[in-house]
């Protein structure tokens, strides 16, 4: 084995744990001769070649940590982002960003060469599928990732509560009115947009509404890629009178077809802030993910997991909350009210 060989390999085929095979490589005293022995005898079997910066840890140094996101575009990880550098510059650590264009492979070498740099761990936004982000992520580095689980169970998580926080956005439509409202958003791509599917249709099951196909616009992600089927969508004669857009990037191609079609009328909420929204008119109604708590948790639980390797992995769910500001309270416009 050579390359993707990893501290988690050499645990599990010496048979001791992880914080044991760190005080051999690092030449921590009181170790018995035996022990020492059969960790190298499994190191030279495997071809394990230590981290840099796992070879640090035992002094308690952590000089630099990366950051894996989609892009630093994006308003909810460059939120996330400047959280992570402010914490690490607060302890005297430095902070190594790079994006995955959410594309596999480039996910896949970014997180590569960040280790081979010798980071002392990373925070991912995995992108992929399942066995392709376990892959990726089977590197000699403390991980944690955030926003979207992808199938990892042996690393930490940090999410928000994706289908409820869709349900809550959707349920606060119908309770203002609203029967034909729309989803926009990736459910192709991302596991997390799937569960934001999944409160739409929860909300509008609850409330007796049958979801209208026409509505709902699964393929886009970008802005750009948004724009025009929100363009296409609020052109018609029987637009919907709401839109419930799954994350910033769908929401701002939504804002940008209202601004074109000068239709205000439609109340819209946006799973995620972005910059943009309180300078409409009115402004945007938006499913605060928090990004600001879920960087400092992920900071906090990459920190624990570098100085204490084998405690409990953590799957934390942070909760979102809805906040009004007088889109998504729009009632509907009395033409399109009722469905045909």
């Amino acid at each position: 084995m050579t390359g993707q060989t990893t501290i988690y390999d050499v645990a599990r085929d010496s048979g001791f744990s992880i914080k044991t095979i760190s005080r051999v490589i690092n030449g921590a005293p009181n170790v018995r001769e035996e022990t020492v022995r059969r960790v190298r005898e499994s190191i030279a079997r495997l071809d394990y070649h230590p981290n840099p910066a796992a070879q640090r840890l035992g002094g308690g140094r952590l000089p630099t940590i990366g950051a894996v996101v989609d892009s630093i575009d994006d308003p909810f990880f460059a939120g996330v982002v400047a959280v992570i550098e402010s914490r690490a510059m607060d302890v005297g650590m430095d902070v190594l960003v790079a994006s995955t264009g959410m594309d596999e492979s480039r996910m896949r070498t970014q997180v590569e060469r960040l280790t081979r740099r010798g980071v002392a761990g990373l925070v991912v936004a995995p992108f992929g599928g399942d066995d392709t982000v376990r892959k990726a992520l089977a590197v000699d580095v403390p991980v944690v990732v955030i926003d979207r689980k992808c199938g990892v169970e042996d690393r930490d998580v940090v999410r928000a509560t994706d289908e409820q926080g869709a349900y809550d956005a959707v349920h606060h439509l119908v309770a203002h009115g609203h029967r034909r409202i729309a989803f926009l958003g990736n459910t192709s791509r991302f596991t997390t947009l799937v569960d934001r599917y999944t409160g739409y249709e929860r909300a509008l099951g609850e409330a007796g509404v049958d979801i209208d196909p026409r509505l709902v616009e699964t393929r886009a992600w970008t802005a750009d890629e948004a724009y025009p089927h929100a363009l296409a969508l609020l052109a018609t004669a029987d637009a919907p009178t709401a839109v419930f857009a799954a994350s910033p990037m769908m929401g701002l191609g939504v804002l940008r077809a209202q601004q074109r079609l000068h239709r205000q009328d439609i109340a819209l909420v946006i799973f995620g802030d972005h910059p943009a929204s309180d300078l409409m008119t009115p402004p945007t109604t938006f499913v605060d993910q928090h990004p600001s708590r879920l960087a400092n948790t992920a900071f906090d639980l990459l920190t624990r997991r570098i100085q204490e390797p084998e405690a409990p992995v953590r799957d934390t769910v942070l909760p979102t909350s809805l906040v009004p500001r007088g889109s998504g309270e729009l009632a509907p416009r009395a033409a399109a009210a009722v469905a045909p």
